[in-house]
């Protein structure tokens, strides 16, 4: 059943299309009609129709500026344009505009039962076309998926049987065929990147990952390298080299790795401008050996916290250095930051035992415990800077440097509750700033603008760049009510206030409240309020 809009600006045509098209064995169930533009506007905000008829010459907003909005708002609606005008100029705008036909008044009844069938067919093949296509990008990205998830589990999972990872291999396929095995560990930095080296939004972040995993996999294709989403801002590389570029070859082969890692880091910085960490495990011929050889990669990247001015770390060095067992605690570092970034709507659910109680336990030794200790806290000073860029305060003080400055020992260990505290405390108040900001500044430019008949979604859109799509998820997900529901509840109420403090006419209040005729306003007051302007002012 399909519902129509029909916009002409003289009610006796709208009319006898209207119960021309309702009559007819279209499968037309609904028509609505409309006197101008801005009427066609509200109706195609508030209901999902399957076409506009419409005419070019109406006062105000003609047919010409309606189609520029629906395009901007609903693109794949189909128009088609009815107008006595039979100069070429109005048809081939109204075509550029994407209108799907261009009759000519008056119009042969026959002629726009065959144009309005013909377009409302197209639209349902259309529809099924779009399924299909839908259907089978959900396989391909169910197969990208299920790879992501498959490789995974070959990292990650210490609990699998000989014969699970012969099973999961199998399903890779010939992904997998290598003779020693390493993994990467690639943390990226998209705080900022790109040419003009700008501030990434969340809604860049998934593009700017996926562009990374290309590039990668592109440098790694010598040495078959399997690229994918860790977890946050983590990609893990699984390299597969053969049996004679490692054997007997051990410091060739150390060198191959830290080359690997320098070529990536490089690679990225070169096409993305993106800054990268890698953590680089040791080769091992056994597949079985993938997950400890995960938690190795994991553990040369944390070294960043330490050196952080390198880039490149391979584990057998870190073990060198240093005979550490960091997988466990850098696990469990993770851990806390997520537990702390879920605290920012409820700093009280972060309890900073979660974290110390291991921390007591895994340092052995006072060199465990400083390295262990500076991991932790830096990482937190990330996540506060991270929260707090772009408010304007200054952040000096949580600085560890600065924090903890002239403590040792279990003085500084003691200060480190009270440290986790008030960064969870201060993420807190800095999400519930960036939000009611938000917020603050797209309701502010909505109230300032209700009044004008022409307001439209990228005119809010601009005011916060953010994209239509994006603005209309927020402001639902934060305010429960969607932008133009909102606009009307304003335009509603400050009619309420002039019926009952002023003489104003119908249709002056209707002109300043933002609609286009006096009908269309009663119109929607009715719909809103249960009664008419009149009756309202005369209850009130």
């Amino acid at each position: 059943m399909y519902k129509i809009l029909v916009v002409d600006d003289e009610p006796r045509v709208s009319t006898g299309i209207k119960n021309f098209l309702l009559a007819s064995e279209l499968n037309i169930s609904y028509v609505e009609t409309a006197l101008n533009g801005f009427e066609a506007i509200d109706y195609l905000r508030m209901d999902t129709f399957d076409l506009v008829l419409t005419d070019i010459q109406m006062g105000r907003m003609n047919g010409i500026e309606l189609m520029e909005t629906i395009y901007m708002e609903q693109s794949n609606l189909p128009v088609i344009v009815i107008s006595a005008h039979e100069k070429f100029d109005f048809a081939k705008k109204s075509l550029r505009l994407g209108a799907r036909d261009y009759l000519v008044k008056p119009v042969e009844l026959d002629e726009l039962l065959r144009v309005v069938g013909k377009v409302l067919s197209e639209k349902e093949e259309l529809g099924k076309q779009s399924l299909q296509r839908s259907m089978q990008e959900r396989d391909e990205k169910s197969a990208v998926v299920r790879r992501n998830e498959l490789l995974m589990e070959l990292v990650t999972e210490r609990s699998l049987t000989k014969n699970d990872y012969q099973d999961l291999i199998a399903e890779l396929g010939e992904q997998v065929k290598g003779q020693y095995f390493g993994v990467i560990s690639i943390r990226l930095d998209l705080s900022y990147g790109g040419f003009s080296n700008r501030e990434i939004r969340l809604q860049d972040r998934k593009l700017l990952k996926y562009a990374t995993i290309n590039i990668i996999e592109e440098s790694l294709t010598e040495w078959n390298g399997l690229t994918f989403n860790g977890f946050g801002n983590e990609l893990i590389s699984i390299i597969q080299i053969s049996d004679q570029e490692v054997s007997g070859q051990r410091f060739q082969a150390h060198s191959q790795l830290h080359l690997i890692g320098q070529m990536i880091a490089m690679n990225v910085k070169q096409y993305l401008n993106v800054e990268t960490t890698l953590g680089i495990s040791t080769l091992h011929g056994n597949v079985l050996m993938l997950p400890k050889l995960m938690e190795e990669a994991n553990a040369a990247a944390e070294w960043k916290n330490l050196h952080p001015t390198q880039k490149v770390f391979y584990y057998e060095d870190v073990a060198e250095q240093q005979n550490l067992n960091m997988a466990e605690w850098m696990a469990k570092v993770d851990e806390f930051i997520q537990l702390m970034k879920g605290g920012q709507e409820n700093p009280q659910a972060v309890n900073p035992q979660v974290i110390l109680s291991p921390l007591q336990e895994l340092s052995h030794t006072e060199e465990l415990m400083n390295s262990y200790f500076g991991m932790l806290v830096y990482r937190i000073y990330g996540l506060v800077l991270e929260y707090g860029r772009g408010s304007g305060a200054s952040l000096h003080r949580f600085d560890p440097d600065v924090y903890f400055r002239g403590l040792a020992g279990k003085e500084r260990q003691a200060q480190l509750e009270r440290y986790i505290e008030e960064s969870v405390e201060l993420i807190h108040e800095f999400a519930k700033e960036r939000d009611q900001s938000i917020l603050s500044r797209i309701t502010n430019f909505i109230r300032e603008n209700y009044r004008n008949p022409a307001l439209k979604i990228q005119d809010i859109a601009d005011e916060v760049h953010f994209s239509t799509a994006y603005l209309g998820y927020l402001f639902k997900k934060e305010l429960k009510k969607n932008i133009w529901d909102f606009v009307t509840d304003l335009r509603i109420e400050e009619a309420k206030l002039l019926l009952t403090t002023t003489e104003l006419k119908r249709y002056e209040i209707a002109y300043q409240v933002g609609y286009e005729s006096p009908e269309h306003f009663s119109r929607m007051f009715k719909r809103y309020t249960g009664s008419s302007p009149a009756e309202y002012r005369k209850d009130s």
